[in-house]
């Protein structure tokens, strides 16, 4: 088998090296198109109304209220009630104070590199890739397994980085001819250098003699043209075409365009991956755990399954995103890597689960993806995130599994409802950024956490705001920055619903998370 490699973050060159990308036979299947700005307004609109749904009983609770309309409230029972229901959310304040030590400690040991990562993106030309290569694999002569190696690289003088045979063939040490490995199938990774810059490689493994067969239309001369073609073409701005003209197989010119996404969020993302291999709550574990920045490891015996689901969790964090290390696909002679003491994400190979666990790993959570297992944990997990934020989350995830409507939109399903809960959370970010007469912007934190009503709330954001992530959110709303056109308009959408529509819903919304426990456990 050999390996096309095509540097590319926006990921639209896809289409270079052949037809759709496929799975091996025990993998996942194909990513679906999913971009939101293709769903149908009818599609979005049935989504919004699920999620609306599963919301329902936050809404009174979380809507930033000023104490006139508390006092407001139809009686006191009314108020009462979502006391004790909020109640439940109580963190002890030592736990608490740990948190947000912890967090402002990660941010602080790695604003630096952040930094350098800012000022290299500022400094290097934005262009659709810097190369591609092809990789092969050599038998070793003295032990089992074999040696990938680069066959072809265009530019041919282009400085390509050593690691990146390896991050191709990451089990190169168990490949085996004629295995399910060895079948044709798509996946990325992502090194870090350090300048604090990303290298984004998309991998397309194919079986040569059955792909050159199945696709005799194909020539190599044409994707070579291709590649030369758009070689050194500058990145479009964001929501600008950027167009490439090459002949095709008939020798006649053709115009390929290439959009890049108006927004920060990532697209083309598996969101369906996500309850496939880890479920409802094992995903709102990992998901609670990426927001405290802790060090992640998942594994399975598929790189496509790997790679997808990192990228889908990454994904979830819109607005914000991962700054710390980020390695979908880590080769077996980098394990050591594992036993680093800064936040991670990391994917490994089932292959490589034995040797990782046998290091002294610390607050490392370790997922194995094909038995849908959490192997290590921390233990705090379901507590970090506010039992009302989680009984929501629950309640739109699970109706994925038993409601026709949203199964049909599992990945707008997913991808919504924990966009919705930073809309809930954060939302009210803007009313805290003020000027100053000098013109410069500043974030007044302090206010921004007292301003939700919910206890529980406020200890999420007392660590959360500590976060390396969220401090570079803010940091970009207050550069003026364009972060996150998507989550704004969110946010439009949420704060221009009447908030009576919004009232005396809570028993109600219980009522249909009951009523979703009953069919799943009629569906088992």
């Amino acid at each position: 088998g050999d390996q096309s490699v095509n540097n590319n973050p926006v990921g639209r060159l896809k289409r270079v090296f052949g037809g759709p990308p496929t799975a091996s036979a025990l993998g996942p299947t194909p990513v679906k198109e999913q971009d939101i700005d293709k769903v149908s307004r009818k599609k979005m609109n049935l989504v919004r109304q699920k999620i609306n749904q599963a919301y329902e009983a936050l809404t009174v609770h979380f809507r930033r209220v000023s104490e006139d309309e508390r006092d407001g409230m139809e009686n006191a029972a009314a108020a009462e009630d979502q006391d004790s229901v909020d109640s439940e959310s109580i963190v002890d304040a030592c736990e608490i104070k740990r948190r947000v030590t912890y967090c402002s400690t990660v941010r602080l040991k790695t604003v630096q590199s952040v930094k350098k990562a800012r000022e290299f993106m500022d400094k290097i030309y934005p262009q659709l890739f810097e190369y591609a290569v092809i990789v092969g694999l050599n038998p070793k002569t003295d032990d089992p397994g074999y040696e990938p190696y680069v066959i072809h690289k265009f530019p041919q003088t282009a400085k390509s980085n050593v690691s990146v045979p390896k991050f191709c063939f990451p089990d190169a040490e168990e490949f085996r001819p004629g295995s399910a490995a060895a079948l044709s199938e798509s996946y990325s990774f992502v090194l870090t250098n350090i300048d604090g810059g990303r290298l984004f490689g998309y991998c397309r493994r194919i079986q040569l003699l059955s792909e050159i067969e199945a696709r005799r239309c194909k020539s190599l001369d044409h994707a070579q043209e291709m590649i030369a073609a758009s070689f050194g073409r500058p990145m479009p701005k964001a929501g600008k075409v950027c167009h490439i003209r090459s002949l095709d197989d008939k020798g006649e010119m053709e115009t390929i365009f290439l959009e890049r996404p108006t927004d920060c969020r990532l697209t083309n993302v598996n969101y369906e991956s996500l309850l496939s291999y880890l479920g409802t709550e094992k995903l709102i574990k990992v998901f609670a755990s990426m927001l405290m920045e802790r060090r992640l490891i998942l594994c399975s015996r598929h790189l496509s399954i790997l790679t997808q689901t990192i990228h889908a969790l990454a994904a979830l964090l819109y607005p914000f995103h991962w700054q710390h290390v980020y390695i979908p696909i880590l080769p077996a002679d980098m394990l050591d890597v594992c036993a680093a003491p800064t936040p991670f994400i990391i994917g490994i190979l089932q292959s490589h689960l034995a040797r990782v666990t046998s290091m002294d790993l610390e607050d490392v959570i370790i997922v194995d993806l094909d038995k849908k297992q959490v192997l290590r944990s921390a233990g705090d997990e379901m507590t970090l995130l506010p039992k009302k934020v989680q009984r929501a989350l629950k309640t739109a995830l699970n109706m994925c599994k038993i409601d026709s409507d949203a199964q049909s939109s599992q990945w707008l399903m997913v991808s919504e409802a924990f966009l919705r809960m930073f809309v809930e959370t954060v939302g009210h970010f803007g009313q805290y950024i003020s000027t100053q007469q000098d013109g410069t912007k500043t974030f007044q934190r302090e206010q921004f956490m007292l301003g939700t009503p919910s206890k529980g709330i406020r200890q999420f954001l007392e660590w959360f705001t500590e976060t390396q992530m969220f401090e570079l959110f803010i940091t970009m709303q207050l550069e003026r920055q364009s972060w996150g056109n998507l989550f704004m308009s969110r946010l439009h959408e949420y704060k221009s619903q009447p908030e009576s529509s919004h009232k005396g819903i809570g028993r109600r919304v219980k009522n249909i998370g009951k009523a979703i426990k009953t069919k799943l456990k009629e569906a088992t």
